[in-house]
This record gives structure tokens, sequence and C-alpha cells, in this order.
């Protein structure tokens, strides 16, 4: 999450940096434009990573712009969330889900 409460945009550098650096969780946010549930979700997640930002860290996949990504990690629908610890995913969430189900996830797996 930047500064002002934004995801950010990652690549597939960016992810592995962050991956690779970050000793909280990761949540990899798969979205595209286009979705509907992807734009509605976006500032509950945002929220989220502002209430949980010690034991998450929050980034974003434009599936469009990256579908090396899409493709590494099997996304078949968005929006699509996927949760990592120590690089491995450990959960995900496809489709649009409310925001205390995605919170219960974090919580649990923190």
């Amino acid at each position: 999450m930047t500064s002002d409460g934004r995801i950010p945009e990652v690549d597939p550098a960016a992810l592995d940096a962050v991956i690779a650096a970050d000793g909280r969780g990761v949540i990899i946010d798969f979205w595209g434009t286009w979705c509907q549930p992807c734009r509605t979700l976006r500032p509950h997640l945002e929220r989220l990573a502002a209430d949980h930002g010690t034991d998450w860290r929050f980034v974003a996949v434009h599936v469009e712009k990256h579908p090396e990504l899409v493709d590494r990690f099997s996304i078949t629908t968005t929006p699509t969330l996927v949760y990592l610890r120590g690089g491995d995913e450990v959960h995900r969430t496809e489709g649009a889900s409310p925001p205390s189900a995605i919170e219960q996830v974090m919580v649990a797996l923190a």
C-alpha cells in the first residue's frame, strides 16, 4: 500500500521483489478495469490494507497488462485474491467476496 492508501500496481519483477523482501504476507489483487466487482471491491481492500498493514501487504495486478502473471498464478476469474506467505500460496478468494469474509481469512492466516 502506498502512503496515500492506494494499492500499488506491480509487474512481474516488482511482484517478485515484494514477495522476496517483505516479511509480511502478500495479497495479490488480480483485477481488470472492465470488471465492475473489481472496482467495487478496491476501496474495501484499501481499508483492509490500512487496517492490517502490519501483517499483510497488498499489491494489484492488472490482468490485461500482465498475462504472464495470470498464467503463473492460474487466474481464471476476476477479481481473484491470492494470499502468499513466505512466497507460497496459502489461500485464494475468487469472485466477488464480501469484505468481511476477506478479513476473516486475513485474520485466520495472520
